[in-house]
């Protein structure tokens, strides 16, 4: 299993007491988004979960909703179709690093790539994205993915990451990057499923 550096532990230390002041005062962030991860074996039972928040929203995230709001509002009322200017979720990928998330991330810093070799997990074609959700004061809607381990031996996951991509000139890539605050092993064919939250309260 992978061993992160020190100032990796202080920087998921730091993250810890931080939500766990949250959660005990029920402070909520404008923007909040969570991460729910499955292990399942072979049949698709259920063998280990995990959830944490999501902290690191990179500098791209903003970008790609700076780009919407721009491009939407000066094509509002002509008929060109806007479609062409939003960001369409392209995926979630995990990866075995261990380095401490920067704003200026374009990649995770080891991603584990698609197929059945040695180091390899098969992705789904693509996510599955929930619509959007009302609750209260809170909306909220949800990304998916199922990734399976089919290389033969173990695979220990450190790193999560939501990618998108969009057409035009909008710029396309890594939204958030997530180191675990526990890293995950994800034994031969089980399945890992990783469910990013993402939720906005007024």
């Amino acid at each position: 299993m992978p061993k992160y550096p020190i100032s990796v532990i202080l920087y998921l230390a730091k993250l810890s007491i931080k939500d766990k002041i949250q959660d005990i005062l029920h402070i909520k962030n404008n923007v909040d988004a969570y991460i729910t991860i499955e292990i399942k074996d072979k049949n698709g039972n259920i063998i280990k979960k995990h959830k944490q928040r999501s902290h690191s929203f990179v500098a791209n995230f903003l970008t790609q909703l700076s780009n919407v709001l721009y491009y939407y509002y000066s094509c509002y009322g002509c008929n060109t179709t806007i479609n062409r200017a939003l960001g369409y979720p392209m995926g979630l990928q995990i990866g075995t690093g261990t380095g401490t998330p920067s704003p200026n991330d374009t990649a995770l810093y080891d991603p584990i790539q698609n197929g059945t070799g040695q180091g390899q997990m098969q992705y789904p074609t693509q996510p599955t994205a929930s619509s959007v959700q009302v609750n209260g004061d809170t909306a909220y809607f949800t990304i998916q993915s199922s990734i399976t381990n089919n290389s033969g031996a173990p695979i220990t996951v450190t790193e999560v990451g939501l990618y998108a991509q969009s057409n035009s000139t909008i710029i396309s890539g890594l939204l958030t990057h997530d180191l675990l605050s526990s890293p995950v092993t994800v034994s031969n064919e089980t399945a890992i499923t990783i469910t990013y939250t993402i939720s906005v309260t007024t």
